[in-house]
């Protein structure tokens, strides 16, 4: 027998930081939450709103527990950074409830906003994630290869430099690349570069990296 529950659980998207590009879809519910979920800085986008308020740091896990346990009786939303269909805590949260008992509300992808930055159409493109991940770099060489496109979301460790010196020491080349960082901040920046430009670069935290083959064709 299915549990029974007041309310679905809500899944936001946030975009890419700045509330204007939430839609007013994602602002109702929000204000309707009687528990609101999400990191720190997301948690800061909305002090007026009258809901217990519960971080989401690394207890994904007991998390989503104490989630699928509140909505049993109480309004949940949870704020996801971006898309939450795009390397997102949703999928761990529609795996723990079902289908049946979420809504999710799309948001726009820091990956959408990358590629209208650069002035480039998406819809030919690869997406790859190296934040918090450090093996996935021979998948990346792959990937670079067989498409003319590649969007990679970046970390600290995973940084422009880093990804273009394994793509040059795996022998690709004639490789374009597009650096976005703050998308959709007041200090949002696009660096058009090479690869081998790229290895000196001192760009730490969080971006939004384009690699584009120049030759345009598929190897």
């Amino acid at each position: 027998m299915a549990e029974s529950r007041k309310n679905k659980v809500i899944v936001v998207g946030c975009g890419p930081g700045l509330k204007a590009y939430m839609s007013p879809k994602a602002m109702y519910h929000i204000k309707k939450a009687e528990i609101l979920v999400g990191s720190r800085r997301l948690l800061k986008l909305f002090p007026g709103v009258d809901a217990e308020k519960v971080v989401l740091e690394k207890n994904y896990s007991v998390l989503t527990q104490k989630i699928a346990e509140w909505s049993r009786s109480k309004q949940v939303v949870v704020l996801v950074s971006g898309d939450p269909c795009f390397f997102s805590y949703t999928r761990m949260i529609v795996r723990k409830m079902g289908r049946e008992h979420c809504t999710i509300i799309p948001g726009i992808s820091s990956i959408q906003l990358a590629f209208a930055a650069a002035g480039e159409s998406w819809d030919d493109a690869c997406f790859i994630s190296l934040h918090g991940r450090n093996n996935e770099y021979e998948h990346l060489v792959k990937k670079v290869r067989e498409y003319n496109k590649v969007a990679i979301l970046t970390d600290h460790k995973n940084t422009p430099a880093v990804i273009a010196r394994h793509l040059l020491k795996h022998g690709v080349q004639k490789r374009q690349m597009f650096i976005c960082k703050n998308l959709s901040l007041p200090e949002e920046s696009v660096l058009e570069t090479d690869l081998a430009s790229a290895t000196n670069m001192n760009s730490g935290g969080s971006a939004v990296v384009i690699i584009k083959n120049t030759n345009h064709e598929v190897r």
